[in-house]
């Protein structure tokens, strides 16, 4: 296997960056509404829809993260982690994508706004950009900046963020889904053909089975169970991401949406399998002592599948991975900036904003939230914690009055909403720095751990389990508000944009 990144491969990867700057300025649009900058003009079809949701929500965070799993655990990245994510996503394709298109909605705060007022929005606004906040492409930036081209991860991911915040800041989401539909492609590509070679190169699946640990092919490993659960509950994020509901809001139609979900998740079990298996033959591949025993977890699947790839396709495979991440970096990003503007700027500052004037707060919005993700991506030093951190914030704070909003038929107030938000986030807030000053760091789990004894029963709480006590207060949140709050003016749940 080589062992270097030759110069074509180099030159390939500087003609991917450039065509990305190229794109986002044939795409951009000096007098484009706010609708045709956020939501594309409502017109994306099916096959746009397709591209855009692959590449943006299979990023390096999935990449590396999942690798990074399957390495340390094996199949229980796929059976403990990604099943239950493609689970959920079924579940919008049938049951959601209807009800959030015909609203007409622009963002996920605005359903808030219209079922329980702009206090409960104004909450839901700050943890969906927390949320989007492009921390864990920027982080994984960094380790490939530093594997690639040896430049330090904080200058690397300055530098290769900065350049998806470009595009992103000159076309919107019509430069983020002509880009997303490139790096679509180079993404299957490049995984398709890479983790079949890798797999080769170690000897294939029964030099796999010799060199890896028993336990990694147990379906759920031997992951502690309430780490698995609280992995497998991340998931549960997915049905109120911000970024695929925009996506669902700018489709052509129900419809549309409904079908490139349906497609999209056909396509990301097959990536999962694959990522996973990757992830497998990287340890293989260590264990084994084709690769140096000092491979980081979160670095294997990248090294592993370069070493194996001849040159050219060593560019062509790197260029996929930067892809994958960038395809994350301008998606979220545009919602993160659209949170900032079109959620807090327009109602609390600005409520008779313009066009104009809301694209531009949009853009500002955009470079405000690409800054702080910058900042946060290197608190962590794996990017599973930080993974499971944004997941928590958002799933404790908009998960129950989002659900409630579109499902419930009972009776719902503006206090519900508030204080479930409200809740939800203050808990995170206190178990995260709790956990910091009373736990203990694991090193080798890269999280805080708090241990204690009750009788004879030693028991552990992990940072990671966060959203089993955060859930159930936001939970609790609504039940108050609705026992103690005047109940909301029945009105259909439509946006002012309808």
């Amino acid at each position: 296997m080589g062992n270097y990144v030759a110069n074509i491969d180099y030159l390939i990867i500087f003609l991917y960056l450039v065509m990305l700057v190229s794109i986002g300025i044939y795409s951009y649009q000096k007098d484009s509404s706010y609708e045709d900058f956020i939501l594309a003009g409502r017109g994306m079809t099916t096959p746009m829809l397709i591209s855009t949701m692959v590449s943006t929500y299979y990023g390096l965070d999935i990449l590396f993260g999942s690798s990074e799993m399957a390495f340390n655990d094996g199949l229980m990245a796929f059976f403990g982690y990604a099943l239950s994510t493609l689970v959920f996503y079924l579940f919008i394709a049938f049951y959601m994508a209807d009800k959030l298109r015909s609203a007409n909605f622009i963002s996920l705060p605005e359903i808030l706004e219209k079922a329980y007022g702009r206090k409960t929005s104004s909450i839901g606004a700050i943890s969906s950009m927390v949320y989007c906040l492009p921390t864990t492409s920027l982080f994984a930036l960094g380790r490939v900046s530093e594997f690639v081209f040896g430049v330090d991860a904080h200058y690397g991911a300055f530098i290769l963020g900065g350049i998806a915040l470009a595009y992103t800041l000159l076309g919107g989401l019509k430069a983020v889904a002509i880009t997303d539909t490139i790096q679509f492609s180079l993404m299957c590509i490049t995984v398709a053909v890479g983790v079949p070679l890798l797999v080769h190169e170690v000897g294939g699946f029964v030099a796999i089975q010799e060199n890896v640990p028993a336990g990694h092919f147990k379906l759920f490993g031997t992951v502690p169970p309430w780490l698995l659960i609280a992995y497998a509950s991340s998931s549960l994020a997915v049905l109120i991401d911000p970024s695929l509901y925009q996506r669902i809001f700018a489709a052509r139609s129900a419809r549309q949406a409904r079908n490139a979900i349906l497609t999209s998740t056909v396509i990301w079990t097959t990536f999962d399998w694959l990522v996973v298996a990757g992830g497998m033959a990287a340890l293989a591949a260590v264990t084994s002592g084709i690769l140096s025993s000092d491979v980081h977890p979160n670095d294997a699947f990248l090294i592993a599948v370069t070493y194996a790839l001849p040159i050219g396709l060593s560019g062509i495979f790197l260029a996929g991975v930067l892809a994958t991440a960038m395809s994350t970096i301008d998606g979220y990003t545009l919602v993160a900036g659209s949170n900032i503007s079109y959620d807090m700027y327009r109602p609390l500052i600005k409520p008779d904003a313009t066009d104009a004037q809301l694209v531009k707060a949009t853009k500002i919005g955009i470079v405000i939230a690409w800054t702080l993700g910058y900042v946060v991506a290197f608190q962590f030093d794996r990017i599973m914690a930080l993974l499971i951190f944004v997941t928590t914030v958002i799933t404790s704070t908009v998960f129950v009055p989002v659900l409630m909003a579109l499902f419930y038929q009972g009776r719902k107030t503006a206090l519900a909403g508030l204080l479930s938000c409200g809740a939800g986030l203050a808990s995170v807030l206190t178990f995260y720095i709790g956990m910091s000053q009373i736990g203990d760091y694991n090193e080798v789990w890269g999280t805080y751990i708090f241990s204690f004894s009750i009788g004879d029963y030693a028991f552990s709480i992990w940072q990671e389990y966060a959203l089993f006590f955060c859930l159930p207060i936001s939970l609790l949140g609504f039940f108050i508000g609705n026992i103690f709050g005047n109940k909301v003016e029945e009105a259909p749940l439509k946006s002012e944009a309808s």
